[in-house]
């Protein structure tokens, strides 16, 4: 089964999920009155290329540093708007006949994007609950979408045989889609600890390679990190009783 037949299947499944999540809201859940909050978080993590090649290396031997910043709003208990921009570091990896007669030479090589995305976060576990705002843990799936900047590739490819492999080094923009899970723990009233998996799809010559019949390529982002919570215009936090807190925020039982 091609790569593209398993991530259209997981995507649709996710999709479906999401419908039937929906769909099992009752009248009868919890919900609040008044605007929602802004929030900003922080991540790191690591990145792993899934592009050409990559089945031939070491597992732990693929994986860079990734991290990002994002600035979001909550707008209802279900779903969130939120950028995130970040710096994902990965490895490019020549095919295994180069290595097999030139190990010395083709190396893996290392390459740093830039990503900038526009996501909507839906609130799976708000959609099979009843909502409390004292509850301590929520899941979300994130589907996004936005541009890749490959602004670094490893100046030894230039040493390369040309007829052999050849990598491009010059500064790009792609487009790039993910679909991904973030789980969030609510270590304070106004702080969450998260971590998220990323799925992304871009095209294929994003690790400066365009190799093959295949037009897109892939890789995964697996980040830890922090998201704050600011006080909107009632001086709300996002997990303050509303009932001990204030009287725009109003639940119901």
């Amino acid at each position: 089964m091609s790569t593209i037949v398993r991530f259209s299947r997981f995507l649709t499944m996710l999709l479906l999920l999401a419908t039937v999540s929906v769909c099992r809201a009752q009248k009868s859940d919890r919900t609040y009155l008044g605007p929602g909050n802004w929030f900003v978080g922080i991540d790191v993590g690591t990145g792993l290329s899934l592009a050409e090649n990559v089945i031939h290396d070491n597992f732990y031997k693929t994986r860079l540093p990734s991290g990002s910043i994002q600035i979001g709003r909550t707008l209802t208990p279900k779903w969130n708007l939120r950028l995130s921009a970040g710096v994902s570091s990965q490895l490019g990896h020549p095919p295994a006949a180069a290595r097999r007669y030139l190990p010395d030479m083709f190396t893996p090589y290392q390459f740093a994007l830039g990503v900038g995305t526009f996501d909507i976060m839906l609130n799976i576990a708000n959609c099979f609950r009843k909502y409390d705002s004292r509850n301590w843990y929520d899941c979300y799936l994130v589907v996004g979408g936005g541009e890749l900047y490959r602004f670094y590739v490893d100046d030894k490819v230039d040493e390369w045989y040309e007829d052999i492999y050849v990598v491009d080094r010059s500064k790009e923009w792609y487009w790039t889609a993910k679909i991904g899970h973030e789980s969030a723990w609510h270590i304070m009233r106004e702080c969450d600890l998260t971590f998220e998996l990323d799925f992304h799809v871009t095209d294929n010559a994003y690790n400066g390679v365009n190799g093959g019949a295949q037009k897109i390529d892939f890789f995964v982002t697996a980040k830890l990190g922090i998201v704050y919570y600011i006080s909107n215009g009632q001086h709300r936090q996002r997990f303050a009783n509303p009932r001990k807190y204030h009287r725009y925020w109003t639940e119901l039982d």
